[in-house]
């Protein structure tokens, strides 16, 4: 990031002297340059632009040095000051440095003392930053352990995450199978108040759909046949906590309208019980369906669709965020082989442009097992795309794993390029649509990929193989 510096003077030779320092200088000659005659033109720009490093004569007419560098220090904290006085002036300078001033230099000034000054300045800011960012890492790192990535769909899914973890209100998580709701459901309670207290989850589709009450309300003694003891439910156990409903569409209709009680009036009753139970328990639900949907079908409570989804999070799925395969590759590659007690192996460019070009339908999941049995079946020490040829079948040992996409699902595509599919391999289709872009571009590889929805590397591979035939 360029500096911005901005150089305070009444003299005109002691800000082109100053000017002409930095510009000399390669390591600072890309800074960005102001500068102000006196000291009310610098407090007007200063209330306009935040500056790394501002120099300011002491004695200018109108408002001082010592005035610039108090409206500094109140209002842009992190910006330096340097005073510029003339010789033996020491109550100046010490005044200048008790209102935050980091340096004086005394005139005439010397460029020796000029880099000094600008070095060590330009160091502590840079030093401060990468704490920052450090610092910041880190807390992101313990807030979301388990979600990997920078893209901006995900990014934005972190940022409401951290909105609303600290507060009590329900959550409605959605979102492919495969695509991470747990992962941000658990972050959710992690982040939250109630941290410290029990977080339960529960499956509602792996259960028979006889048990889900049970499990989530508990039951008295004699309640139903093989009731021989009381059992404490689900909601109960989390008390305090927080509960995860995975999959709560999966709920019949009548469970839902008991779910929606306890989300109104904080109270339910154990089956088989009659003295409702107070119970403070946060909920946290998800559904790989779209509910909207289940509501117009009529097997899910439009109430408690808007009890739940007072605060909608959309998980977005691998195909929207494809620049964080790479790092959901590695961070699997380090944990697969540390798991499984094997070496740890490392995957070239082609392969990764390659899982980056297929769609997974079954999102991080799915890249996930594709990766741990690429690591049991290759005995070499690089996964390379033969290590995955069991992803769309293969043509010459490449993968070909685009050719439904290309032909059905790319919107970049126009309809003048569909092909006759009928009696026809998807490895032939594929080529024909590829050579007619090719043609369309002027050859322009680039442009073709980017129409395809693929690499440019991917293209050229496929390339490669249509001259070997």
């Amino acid at each position: 990031m360029k500096k911005k510096i901005l150089i305070v003077d009444d003299e005109v030779l002691i800000r082109e002297f100053i000017v002409n320092f930095f510009q000399s200088i390669s390591a600072y000659s890309k800074c960005l340059l102001e500068t102000a005659a006196n000291g009310d033109e610098a407090i007007a720009k200063i209330k306009q632009k935040k500056y790394d490093l501002i120099f300011t004569d002491l004695k200018m007419p109108g408002k001082s040095g010592l005035d610039v560098i108090k409206f500094v220090s109140e209002n842009s904290p992190t910006t330096d000051t340097v005073l510029i006085t003339a010789y033996g002036a020491g109550d100046s300078a010490a005044k200048a440095m008790a209102y935050g001033a980091y340096e004086y230099i005394t005139k005439p000034v010397l460029i020796d003392d000029l880099e000094l000054i600008v070095k060590h300045i330009f160091e502590r800011q840079d030093l401060i930053l990468e704490n920052e960012r450090i610092k910041k890492n880190i807390i992101s790192e313990k807030s979301f352990p388990k979600i990997i990535g920078k893209s901006k769909p995900i990014t934005d899914v972190m940022d409401l995450v951290k909105m609303v973890a600290p507060t009590n209100t329900t959550i409605l998580i959605t979102g492919e199978s495969g695509t991470g709701k747990e992962l941000v459901a658990e972050a959710i309670h992690t982040l939250s108040k109630r941290k410290n207290e029990k977080y339960i989850k529960i499956n509602c589709a792996a259960l028979p759909e006889h048990l889900i009450e049970s499990e989530l309300f508990g039951f008295e003694k004699g309640a139903f046949t093989g009731a021989i003891k009381r059992t404490i439910g689900k909601f109960e156990l989390s008390n305090k906590g927080s509960i995860l409903l995975d999959e709560i569409s999966e709920m019949n209709l009548d469970l839902q309208a008991k779910l929606l009680r306890v989300i109104q009036e904080k109270e339910f009753s154990r089956i088989g019980g009659e003295m409702p139970i107070k119970v403070d328990t946060r909920i946290i639900a998800t559904s790989n369906r779209d509910l909207t949907e289940e509501i117009s079908k009529g097997t899910f409570r439009e109430d408690l669709f808007f009890r739940l989804s007072i605060v909608p999070i959309r998980i977005p799925p691998l195909r929207e965020r494809k620049e964080d395969i790479p790092l959901l590759i590695n961070s699997f590659i380090k944990k697969l082989c540390f798991e499984m007690g094997i070496p740890k192996k490392s995957i070239s460019a082609e392969a990764i442009d390659f899982l980056m070009d297929y769609r997974w339908p079954g999102n991080i999941r799915e890249l996930q097992n594709a990766i741990e049995r690429a690591l049991i079946t290759t005995r070499k020490d690089v996964l390379d795309i033969n290590s995955f040829n069991f992803i769309g079948g293969k043509t010459k040992n490449y993968p070909v794993n685009l050719s439904n996409e290309i032909v059905k699902t790319n919107e970049n595509i126009d309809d003048k390029y569909l092909v006759n599919i009928k009696d026809r391999t998807l490895a032939e289709i594929e080529k024909e649509i590829i050579y007619k872009l090719l043609e369309e571009t002027n050859n322009n590889k680039t442009e073709a990929a980017k129409k395809l929805g693929v690499t440019a590397r991917t293209l050229r591979n496929k390339l490669k193989i249509y001259e070997e035939e």
